[in-house]
């Protein structure tokens, strides 16, 4: 009997994450190419009335990784990066409310299905059924593939893009002075920052990536971001699928996005200890320590801090 029900949420799951290329495009589908451009140029916040501009050096927007299930991560673990990054740097803006993992940022539970996705999000925290809850990770990890496929990822990215300004205005970004922003991206999330950063940086917003463990594909977006940071542990084999499956990050593609980046310097990559992709002893962990006595997450925060605060000396500029 369990294996049977097991069997149907497996299908279930795999038939709305198969679903995931058909979602980009009814969403572009409904949309005028003019429309999208302007509205990613001059965004509005949710009511409509654009938020006080706030005086910032830097505005950070975190992706979370795949097994989140809305834009609000409630792991306490990133949260608590996240509250150290905007202590650390008061002169910096720190947002974390776009689920990268949808182009209308409506999270999992919001939608028609949320019993399901809601019942999986609970199995999350039972060791007996974590395997159940890898669906969420599943569904979502197809997204991450779209996202680097070079059909269905502009319109994906696009709207991930628009999510992501959306986000900005909501918290003071001044469209006019255009401070710089980091997209920061854990897990999936990198290549999702990396995608969409692409239409951030063609609005003359001086942008950077900075992927934790992220599965990255040779995007385009590389020819146009300032700067790409990518940390990963040294047991994290899933950050490897970056460099394995996606032929752009060959040693062989020499002309690819990711290949001019790299002799540009625009490419920045270190192993800051032996951390795992996901679970215990992952970026995120403050129990466990290297040898030098360093909490995993403090590791984690320092290479997140030094990247920002390079990001931070990056000047503001005007349109045009």
């Amino acid at each position: 009997m369990i294996e049977m029900v097991l069997l149907g949420l497996v299908a279930l799951a795999l038939i709305f994450a198969l679903l995931a290329p058909l979602e980009s495009l009814r969403w572009w589908s409904r949309r005028k190419d003019s429309a999208v451009l302007d509205s990613l140029a001059r965004p509005e916040t949710d009511d409509g009335v654009p938020a006080l501009a706030r005086e910032a050096r830097l505005f950070v927007v975190y992706l979370s990784g795949i097994g989140a299930v809305d834009g609000t991560t409630d792991s306490r673990r990133e949260q608590a990066v996240l509250a150290t990054l905007a202590q650390e740097l008061p002169d910096a803006v720190v947002t974390a409310d776009v689920f990268p993992y949808a182009v209308d940022n409506r999270g999992l539970t919001q939608r028609a299905t949320n019993w399901f996705w809601k019942r999986l999000q609970r199995l999350q925290r039972v060791p007996v059924a974590k395997t159940a809850s890898k669906l969420i990770n599943l569904r979502n990890a197809l997204r991450v593939l779209v996202s680097a496929d070079p059909r269905y990822g502009p319109s994906f990215n696009l709207a991930i893009a628009q999510e992501i300004a959306e986000s900005l205005s909501r918290h003071g970004y001044d469209w006019d002075a255009r401070a710089p922003v980091t997209v920061i991206g854990y897990s999936g999330g990198g290549q999702i920052a990396l995608g969409a950063s692409w239409y951030l940086a063609a609005l003359d917003v001086p942008v950077s990536v900075f992927s934790i463990g992220g599965v990255l594909a040779s995007d385009p977006a590389l020819d146009r971001v300032q700067h790409l940071w990518h940390v990963y542990g040294s047991k994290d084999r899933i950050q490897l699928l970056g460099p394995t499956v996606f032929p752009g990050r060959w040693p062989t593609a020499r002309v690819s996005s990711w290949a001019r980046a790299l002799r540009e310097g625009r490419i920045t990559m270190s192993c800051i200890g032996p951390m795992r992709h996901m679970g215990r002893r992952d970026y995120f962990d403050r129990h466990v320590t290297d040898d030098d006595g360093v909490a995993y997450r403090q590791r984690t925060v320092d290479a997140l801090l030094a990247a920002l605060r390079t990001e931070m000396e990056r000047p503001a500029r005007s349109p045009g």
